[in-house]
């Protein structure tokens, strides 16, 4: 079983702390419901994550999809706990056109974590609101991949502290 890699979000800066402490009990859950679907693979399938099964916990999570070599990502769902918090709905939108310069680069960065280690990513500090307010949030990457290798979706909670 994986356990999440901690990274801090000093300007996003992925670390090597592999210790697993969960501040967000929904990411817990969302966490070891992964687990449950990964049958012996490296990665569940996107077809073992069922919504009907993780009601309570579909408005903090976004499914980021993988296109290409290299990799361009995706928003193919995101939940209304995010899309509230963030105050805009970027389903259906690549990365590079909902981000721009530093703060592109720094998203993909975590998401190339997950991408490059196939392992789930825990990822927690303070976002930068429009109304410049500060707001502690944390999140959880967890790779999905259809032959067992390639990450191919990402699953991700994420909870914002208000």
């Amino acid at each position: 079983m994986s356990d999440p890699i901690n990274l801090p979000a000093e300007r996003f800066q992925p670390t090597s702390d592999f210790t697993l402490d969960f501040r967000s009990n929904k990411l817990r859950k969302l966490h070891q419901y992964w687990q449950s679907k990964l049958a012996g693979r490296p990665m569940p399938r996107r077809a073992d994550i069922e919504p009907t099964e993780i009601p309570a916990l579909l408005p903090h999570i976004a499914l980021i999809g993988v296109d290409g070599e290299p990799p361009r990502l995706f928003f193919r769902l995101i939940g209304t706990h995010i899309t509230d918090s963030l105050g805009r709905d970027n389903t259906g939108r690549y990365f590079d056109e909902a981000y721009q310069g530093q703060l592109l680069e720094d998203v993909v960065r975590v998401y190339g974590v997950v991408l490059q280690l196939r392992t789930p990513v825990r990822h927690f500090g303070k976002a930068l609101f429009s109304d410049k307010k500060y707001r502690d949030y944390e999140s959880v990457h967890l790779p999905l991949s259809e032959d067992g290798v390639t990450v191919n979706m990402i699953v991700v909670g994420q909870e914002y502290f208000f």
